[in-house]
């Protein structure tokens, strides 16, 4: 079965294609989870919570308005969010993060120390501004899907993002200089 025939299946109740489409996205999802959380029992609860909602919901996606994938991330987006909002402290990037900033070998060899440092740094970002951080640059996704799964303008993007960098490189630099 398409993606397609799996959703509108799935929106008439057909539990047997729901699963193929939880099997389909559940690793694709279960990484954006865990990038936001860095939990690894949390992150497979909110993906649950995740595709419970999705079964509750799907009779009101539409096909015309987003991708599937983008409803998905959205759903996934906003439970994350909200299980960080719960906890009242802030959650750490995965060290996935590092290989972004680490292309050449002499850099990859201090990509531990280097997680380190930025797994530090996010731990003093907001839920929202960690949200978009991962959204934009580790799963690099563009300015318009993460404004669709965050229900943030553009330049609310732009302004967390900016403030999201500069907190990392300044806590990088800090370590740097000493």
């Amino acid at each position: 079965m398409t993606e397609e025939q799996l959703i509108n299946s799935s929106k008439q109740g057909n539990k047997l294609a729901f699963a193929q489409l939880i099997d389909k996205y559940t690793s694709y999802l279960y990484q954006l989870v865990f990038r936001i959380i860095n939990n690894e029992e949390e992150s497979k609860d909110i993906l649950q919570d995740t595709f419970i909602v999705v079964w509750q919901k799907l009779s009101q996606y539409d096909a015309g308005k987003s991708k599937f994938t983008t409803w998905l991330y959205t759903i996934a987006t906003r439970q994350a969010i909200s299980s960080l909002r719960k906890r009242k402290h802030h959650i750490p990037v995965d060290d996935g993060v590092v290989s972004k900033y680490c292309e050449d070998a002499y850099y990859q060899l201090a990509n531990k120390e280097v997680g380190e440092l930025i797994l530090k740094a996010t731990k003093n970002l907001s839920p929202l501004q960690k949200v978009v951080f991962v959204l934009r640059d580790v799963e690099e996704l563009e300015v318009d899907e993460v404004r669709q799964i965050t229900g943030l303008s553009a330049k609310q993007i732009k302004d967390n993002l900016y403030v999201a960098r500069k907190l990392i490189r300044d806590r990088l630099m800090k370590h740097v200089t000493g």
